[in-house]
């Protein structure tokens, strides 16, 4: 149980270290510790960083399910503490479900986006099934943009533009330039540039800025998923599902597009590992109102 008591100076909080291509996390199960969305922002904040932390991209909380039939909750937040949606994340967290010995063919789980399910097959691979994206737009006018961009909320923002070589494309800086640009205040928008050099008639290699972590990330599922519709209506794949490279590994995205050009049966599949499981003797003062 947690302990409130305002004597206690340090709480030890069990954690797993998960990843899915790269794209990295911290994992606890809040079922246990009740942490209230303003304590694990805090948490957030001191363990993502990199050098003075644990190092993360985000910490994914498995909480108590608000829904009925629905098997867990997630609460998900960036390394600079604001809440959203994130694809591995949410992949991660259903290895984790797992792991805790919470059972199911297929899996429902809450999200700040909506509903998700997701199931795992015999050798690990975890697959979401995705509620359709929003708000495509083929063409978007960027203050900080000359080249051709478009815009899709895959559970969150993001922007996907075209490039050569992802090699000589400076993701860090034209990522942030368009993160922070005027026509996507206030909210912002996650990076994507995506290359089909080199790449097969089903594939695409991605790099992306992320939104919350403010830098490139080895991977990104929503990421992902964006990237690889905004290439299927531009006709830069010949069909689904598409297999997307990123610098962290591979992620696999499957989708329908009907008739009317509506996405159906979007789902994102790939890799969700352990690397490693710690305690953090977490200082109460973190716990405490701010």
């Amino acid at each position: 149980m947690r302990n409130d008591s305002t004597e206690a100076m340090a709480l030890t909080v069990e954690f797993t270290k998960m990843d899915g291509a790269g794209n990295d996390f911290i994992v606890i199960d809040n079922r246990f510790y009740n942490f209230s969305d303003a304590e694990l922002r805090r948490i957030a904040l001191e363990y993502c960083p990199r050098r003075t932390g644990i190092g993360a991209d985000g910490l994914v909380a498995l909480n108590e399910p608000l829904v009925v039939d629905a098997d867990a909750r997630m609460r998900y937040f960036n390394a600079d503490g604001t809440a959203g949606m994130c694809g591995n994340g949410a992949r991660c967290l259903v290895a984790y479900a797992i792991g805790a010995e919470i059972n199911s063919d297929q899996y429902l789980i809450e999200t700040d986006s909506g509903m998700y399910r997701a199931r795992a097959d015999a050798v690990g691979i975890i697959t979401l099934y995705v509620p359709p994206p929003r708000n495509y737009r083929k063409n978007i006018q960027l203050d900080n943009l000359t080249d051709e961009a478009s815009y899709i909320w895959t559970g969150t923002d993001h922007v996907v533009m075209e490039v050569g070589d992802l090699n000589e494309t400076d993701v860090a800086g034209i990522g942030r330039a368009i993160r922070y640009d005027a026509a996507l205040a206030p909210s912002g928008s996650n990076v994507n540039f995506v290359s089909k050099s080199g790449m097969g008639p089903t594939e695409i290699a991605v790099r992306t800025y992320e939104r919350g972590v403010e830098e490139e990330t080895l991977a990104c599922g929503t990421g992902a998923m964006a990237a690889a519709i905004v290439s299927a209506f531009r006709d830069m794949v010949a069909a689904t599902p598409v297999v997307v490279h990123m610098p962290g590994g591979e992620l696999v995205v499957d989708f329908d597009i009907t008739e009317e050009g509506q996405i159906e049966n979007l789902s994102l599949s790939g890799p969700s590992n352990v690397v490693y499981r710690g305690t953090i003797q977490l200082d109460t003062s973190l716990l405490k109102p701010s």
